[in-house]
């Protein structure tokens, strides 16, 4: 039932706290533990009914009524005023600039905010949870921002984007793109769920072992990674790129950023036939797709202690083989 997705599990225990009846108690705990992956068959067996009694007790949350009211089976209200077309427009056109454009403080929209902007521009109020349809709707969807470092030059990114279409238009060429990391056996603490009251910690390693990665996604779905215990130098770079040619067996457009180890390799493989560089901007590795590769491997490795190099490398190499690989077409 994806509409639940739109419901904390907050709101859910907000509401449960609200009401003192029997039967909207019990559907609201029914709702948390499917929000906490309780099946609705095994949900029907705790309950002692049916599953499609429960498959209506979750449905009668998709509604703009609160929490509260949608469990009760007393009269309700029903749905609250709804936007006109005009009105849902100016809306849609709204959310799609900034919030500071319709005179609200913050950098992006939340379902908060949303509700907000529409009691005050057209007097209708709507649930969180309308919000966050209406957001959904409106052609938004809840992401993550990334990162961009302040000092990085809009021209710049613009010139390698234009570097980039020029040269696919005149190559018939799989665009690839490459970055290098480095691993320490030393544990990188990361913060996660531990029971309260406690004070979690993780050992330490005297060792300062650690290993470095070239790492390479190509627009395909391709992956190609390589792992030694030496800094990346330019023969690295170069044996690195000549494997992906071999690897892959075809003509290669391959991203990569500025280092002058992978510099030095361009200026070597210049006159190669079927390869051919772009070179990222400075200070745009949100540019480079290779680098959520690296926060999920990050991720894995986290709060993790490793007694030696060998330990670390098979996690490694553990977590390389369970990567998401990002699509190289949302970067570019």
């Amino acid at each position: 039932m994806d509409h639940l997705d739109e419901i904390s599990l907050e709101e859910l225990q907000e509401a449960l706290d609200n009401v003192d009846e029997k039967k909207p108690t019990e559907r609201l705990l029914a709702a948390i533990a499917y929000k906490n992956e309780v099946s609705q068959t095994e949900l029907a067996k705790w309950h002692d009914t049916g599953r499609r009694t429960i498959y209506s007790w979750l449905k009668r949350l998709d509604t703009d009524e609160s929490l509260e009211q949608a469990v009760t089976d007393a009269k309700r209200t029903g749905r609250k005023r709804k936007l006109s077309e005009i009105q849902q427009k100016k809306f849609e056109d709204a959310v799609h600039d900034s919030p500071e454009e319709v005179g609200i403080d913050a950098p992006a929209w939340t379902p908060a905010l949303a509700q907000e902007f529409l009691a005050d521009a057209f007097n209708v109020d709507y649930s969180i949870p309308s919000c966050r349809r209406l957001l959904k709707e409106a052609g938004l969807s809840y992401q993550k921002p990334r990162r961009t470092a302040a000092e990085s030059d809009k021209d710049e990114q613009e010139a390698f984007h234009d570097e980039l279409k020029k040269k696919r238009r005149e190559m018939d060429a799989t665009v690839v793109c490459i970055d290098q990391t480095k691993k320490s056996v030393q544990v990188e603490p990361r913060a996660a769920w531990f029971p309260r009251g406690t004070r979690p910690s993780v050992e330490l390693s005297g060792q300062r072992d650690w290993t470095c990665l070239l790492g390479a996604i190509t627009e395909n779905g391709d992956r190609f990674f390589s792992r030694f215990t030496e800094y990346v130098t330019a023969e690295h770079a170069k044996h690195f790129i000549l494997a992906l040619c071999e690897e892959f067996e075809e003509d290669l457009l391959v991203v990569l950023d500025g280092a002058s180890y992978f510099q030095s390799a361009v200026t070597d493989l210049a006159d190669r036939d079927g390869l051919d560089f772009v070179t990222l901007p400075s200070y745009s590795p949100e540019l480079n797709p290779v680098e959520e590769c690296w926060r999920q491997l990050q991720a894995s490795l986290s709060n993790r202690f490793f007694d030696s190099l060998g330990e670390l490398t098979t996690a490694i190499d553990t977590a390389l083989d369970q990567l998401s690989i990002p699509k190289v077409s949302n970067y570019f």
